[in-house]
């Protein structure tokens, strides 16, 4: 029953994530990419709490973000889970923003996705076994990300900051695999996002970025869906399902994010592919199932 669950959560995370990114684009109309990364998580951690409150209270427990009573080790777990869950997610946030204000919403989800074949691959630098069938994807993900970029020649600011995001996810998932077993994840998740919240809002301010309350309120209706929907309860459900499922199977389920994402952007913002980008997609969509499936049965890194 604990996998249907995990698999609930983890469907229910991506289509979130999916859907995010195209308010994520709506809101880079108005604010910048760290100031939004600020704000959305701020909204995270607001929700967050909410959430810890509410079950605390429950439990009939006394409101605190450590929870109940716990050893030295489980608040060292939880501390330094969170914080280095915030530091990553800030900047994967960041990146990926920043993404999207060169390009499509479709196109961002799919080269994020990448992470799913970025994973196992770090595995190599922490002597785990690498297949001849994941080099087989990785092989094929380069030619899908080829066509959805257009050649090498037009890989812009854009799809770099993609990738990039997609390699920092990776850490991300690395992490979440380390402390999700050892912390509550609700609570882990909040520290996560205050980290976030001040690191993205050090750097909007360091580099000079625009806080115009005007702008800022225009993009409110996008920077509260993706801290509620996106970063408070998705990243949340994705630490529950890691819990739960096998690690292939919720990392297959993770890939539809890229899906979701192409789905939200023609919907919500009309958002059109051409043939090529089409059938990159579709080739980086086969390279991310081929890219589990020699993995069955076997410990994989997410």
């Amino acid at each position: 029953m604990k996998n249907v669950w995990g698999s609930v959560a983890m469907i229910t995370a991506t289509i979130l994530w999916g859907v995010a990114f195209s308010a994520q684009s709506c809101g880079m109309k108005f604010v910048d990419p760290m100031l939004f990364t600020s704000l959305r998580s701020l909204v995270g951690v607001a929700a967050l709490l909410v959430v810890i409150m509410i079950f605390d209270l429950i439990k009939d427990k006394h409101l605190s973000i450590w929870g109940k009573a716990v050893s030295a080790a489980e608040k060292k777990a939880l501390l330094t889970g969170g914080l280095w869950c915030g530091v990553i997610i800030s900047a994967a946030s960041i990146t990926q923003q920043y993404s999207l204000k060169y390009i499509s919403a479709g196109k961002t989800g799919f080269l994020t996705a990448l992470y799913i074949i970025i994973v196992p691959v770090m595995g190599i630098f922490l002597k785990r076994k690498t297949t001849p069938v994941l080099w087989l994807a990785v092989i094929i993900a380069m030619t899908g990300t080829y066509l959805l970029c257009g050649g090498i020649e037009s890989i812009g600011k854009g799809e770099i900051f993609a990738i990039i995001c997609s390699v920092i996810y990776s850490m991300h998932i690395l992490v979440i695999d380390r402390y999700a077993a050892q912390c509550d994840c609700v609570r882990l998740s909040c520290i996560q996002f205050i980290t976030a919240t001040f690191l993205a809002a050090a750097a909007s301010r360091i580099s000079g970025e625009a806080w115009v309350t005007d702008d800022i309120a225009g993009a409110m209706p996008f920077w509260i869906f993706c801290g509620v929907g996106s970063s408070a309860i998705a990243f949340t459900l994705q630490m529950v399902a890691q819990k739960y499922l096998h690690p292939v199977t919720a990392t297959l389920l993770m890939s539809l994010e890229s899906v979701f994402g192409v789905l939200g952007g023609a919907i919500f913002l009309h958002e059109r592919l051409s043939l090529q980008e089409i059938t990159g997609c579709a080739i980086i969509f086969a390279a991310i199932i081929l890219a589990q499936l020699p993995l069955h049965g076997k410990k994989s890194l997410t």
